[in-house]
């Protein structure tokens, strides 16, 4: 029994040896996961083995853990020789299959045992190995490797249990020794088929290699640092020497000019030091054939035949830097003129500017052709292009190499010149140069130019602030007949901020609703009763205080937001007008003013319908007051408007009457009710001559039924000579200033009040 004992201790350590090493195998071999499990298998044999050893030699409360040992070993036993089996023929184990080799396997295990013999757990042993060898058998016998005879093995393996089943316990003997040094032989093939496909996979790699390398357009060496261990042919392309090929190449032998041995040296330290991972750097190099090439070169360390060496990709960069120069060229060039353009101009400026210590002067020029798409109308794209550019050649010819020609797009040109010296100089050349007649193909011209000259720092203090000088300064020359140069103002920068400031808070006062309404009364001439209010816009902006309309009325025209404004304030009007009349029961008519720009957009009609809607207002109480000037240049247009207005019962009253150019047809064709004289000519009153204006001007409205208000009345006389020259209605100082909401309602009330008692004096 001793023996026994020992032979199962034995047969359990050598499956652990030969688990474990397979174990290790796989870990150097990870693809080769069929290694993995049949080292569990093996494993789990000795397992098996410690089960038999418990149930036959230990004491008899240990001995019961010999079957569940034997168990918990026989099934992953089975089932990972199985799977095993299976993944090295490149197949997998169905699970229909490891299911009844589980349940196979406990059952065999599990049932009773005659006594003093062993049946069911070898029978099932042998059926299964024996399956497994001849599937095996057939799956890898034609693979001409070791693995074809994983069969016969698996076979034999199997017909040990014979042992078992025909000479019980007293064949364990023969049947552990025969069945460990099967599993053994199965453990080496397992290691030997392992040893062969590394081989194989070390094949592979080497051959992709060689076809990544050999059919590579970038350059791949090896090198130990003083000689070229492996060169691909795409170095031997570049280089066009023969490298890589017969003995190893000294580098210290190759030509200076194409191979820096020092640098290639320095780099291989770095890398087999370790104080780098990868290193990079470019060059020129000049190659065989006296080409000159851009190389960029990457290195990283590797080994080679056992020994550390640095591997380096080459990549000839000189066709993609030069196309990348042509691309960069064509981004910062005139096509046309081969001049540098405005991105280059900016650049310039900035670097005259910004970079300046406070002693660096720069002067720019922009100059603009006159007239020029006049030209191109006339003559024709193609002789245009030809003028540019031998207008663009006469230019630089002029100033030489004293400043730098630009041209900017168009008939646009910019000179920046790092001398402030040199302006007065490259003002003259410029002009000298405009003077000339311009030759080609199609004849002789003469241009015209506006030029506008800013100087850094006494124009501006940025490059940005220094090009919208010398625009302004150029808009400034055109005013000048022929080629005029004009000098940006003293400090442009300043003004074009303040500019810029009050245009950006206009734009957050309209959003923030900071613009109100102030209502100026309108007086019956005879009676002094009240008319109706002109409503005026006001200003309050944070941190300033009042600003003029006449400020930002022109800002808003100027930048078009005058119809987003005018419509603020319509809107805001005629709500006004809908709480008075809630709350007095009526309201006075109120007239707002529409600017060009809001009268002839074409939705301006549809924006009155929506606030008349909105509101609820009677239209009767709302007056559109227009300028003359408005109906002047768009009269055709203004007539179909007010006509348009006119049908939803609105009055429309011509503003500044009298400050343009009025005529007695323009009035007859559109649909007015009123017409207001500019203060212009009711200053003047009483004088005989303003007297005999006024009174013609209430004559001929009187003949077209128009009602005529005097605006600008300040004073009694104004009042007494207007209303004696036939004005229906003053408006002015003398009678208020522009009111208050609150103080133009309680003037309505008042004026109810007057009118109530009036009317029960008369009852």
């Amino acid at each position: 029994m001793d023996g026994l004992r020992y032979l199962y201790l034995t047969n359990a350590a050598m499956l652990v040896v030969i688990g474990v090493g397979l174990l290790l195998v796989w870990r150097r071999h990870r693809g080769q996961v069929h290694l993995r499990d049949m080292s569990g298998s093996m494993l789990c044999a000795a397992l098996l083995s410690a089960g038999y050893l418990m149930r036959d030699a230990a004491p008899a409360p240990y001995a019961m853990l010999g079957p569940v040992l034997m168990l918990a070993g026989a099934i992953p036993n089975l089932l990972l020789l199985a799977v095993s089996v299976s993944g090295l023929a490149g197949r997998r184990l169905p699970r229909a299959a490891a299911a009844l080799i589980a349940l196979g396997t406990a059952a065999a295990v599990l049932a009773p045992e005659p006594a003093g013999q062993l049946r069911w757990w070898p029978l099932w042993d042998l059926a299964v190995l024996a399956v497994l060898g001849a599937l095996a058998a057939r799956w890898l016998w034609r693979s001409h490797r070791l693995e074809r005879w994983l069969g016969p093995q698996l076979i034999l393996l199997g017909l040990s249990q014979l042992l078992l089943v025909v000479y019980g316990d007293a064949g364990m003997a023969p049947n552990l020794c025969a069945a460990v040094l099967l599993r053994a032989g199965i453990g080496i093939l397992y290691g030997l088929s392992a040893l062969e496909g590394g081989l194989r996979e070390a094949g592979k790699l080497a051959a992709r290699f060689q076809l990544l390398t050999e059919h590579s357009v970038q350059g791949v060496v090896v090198t130990d640092g003083k000689r070229i261990l492996y060169a691909n042919p795409a170095v031997r392309a570049i280089y066009g020497l023969p490298l890589g090929q017969g003995n190893f190449t000294v580098i210290a032998d190759l030509p200076p000019e194409s191979f820096s041995d020092e640098q290639l040296l320095r780099q291989h330290r770095l890398l087999q030091e370790g104080k780098v991972d990868i290193a990079s750097w470019e060059g020129r190099r000049e190659v065989a054939g006296g080409r000159e090439l851009e190389l960029r070169f990457e290195a990283w360390r590797v080994e080679w035949d056992g020994v550390g060496a640095t591997q380096i990709l080459i990549t000839d960069d000189t066709e993609r830097n030069a196309s990348a120069r042509a691309l960069v060229h064509q981004a910062t060039h005139d096509k046309l003129t081969g001049l540098p353009n405005r991105t280059v101009l900016i650049q310039r400026l900035k670097e005259y500017c910004y970079l300046a210590d406070g002693s660096l002067h720069c002067t720019l020029v922009v100059l603009n052709i006159d007239r020029f798409k006049l030209f191109n109308q006339s003559q024709g794209h193609v002789t245009g292009d030809h003028v540019l550019k031998a207008f663009a050649a006469k230019l630089k010819e002029a100033l030489g190499a004293r400043a730098e020609l630009m041209r900017l797009g168009g008939d646009e040109f910019a000179i920046v010149d790092p001398d402030e010296g040199n302006a007065d100089d490259i003002a003259e050349r410029l002009h000298n140069a405009c003077l000339q007649a311009v030759k080609v193909p199609a004849g002789e011209y003469f241009i015209d130019a506006s030029m506008g000259m800013a100087v850094f720092p006494d124009n501006a203090g940025n490059a940005e602030a220094l090009l919208r000088a010398a625009n302004a300064a150029m808009y400034q020359a055109k005013r000048t007949p022929g080629t005029a140069l004009a000098m940006a103002e003293q400090r442009f920068e300043q003004m074009s901020s303040k500019s810029l400031d009050n245009e950006q808070a206009l734009r957050k006062g309209i959003r923030n609703r900071e613009i109100y309404l102030d209502y100026q009364p309108k007086i019956d001439a005879v009676s002094g009763r009240l008319l109706g209010f002109e409503a005026l816009a006001r200003w309050l902006r944070p941190g300033v205080g009042t600003v003029s309309p006449v400020e930002f009325i022109a800002i808003a025209e100027r930048t078009g937001l005058i119809p987003e404004l005018g419509g603020m304030l319509l809107e805001q009007a005629c709500r006004q007008i809908a709480i008075w009349c809630a709350e007095l029961g009526d309201c006075v008519p109120v007239a707002v003013n529409v600017s060009p720009m809001q009268l002839l957009n074409r939705g301006f009609l549809e924006l009155v319908e929506r606030i008349l809607v909105d509101t609820g207002i009677p239209p009767r109480c709302l007056t559109l007051e227009i300028t003359e000037s408005a109906a002047v240049d768009n009269l055709d247009d203004t007539r179909l408007q007010l006509q348009q207005l006119s049908a939803l019962g609105i009055d429309v009253a011509m503003d500044d009457f009298g400050t343009g150019f009025s005529s007695l047809s323009m009035l007859r064709q559109l649909p007015l009710s009123a017409v207001k004289i500019d203060r212009g000519l009711i200053d003047p009153l009483p004088a005989p001559d303003a007297v005999a204006v006024v009174k013609a001007i209430c004559q001929l409205a009187a003949a077209l039924d128009l009602q005529v208000v005097a605006e600008g009345i300040e004073t009694l006389e104004q009042a007494v000579s207007a209303r004696d020259c036939g004005c229906h209605a003053l408006q002015g100082f003398f009678y208020a200033r522009p009111l208050t909401v609150a103080d133009a309602g309680e003037w309505m009330r008042r004026e109810q009040a007057e009118a109530a008692a009036g009317g029960a004096l008369a009852g």
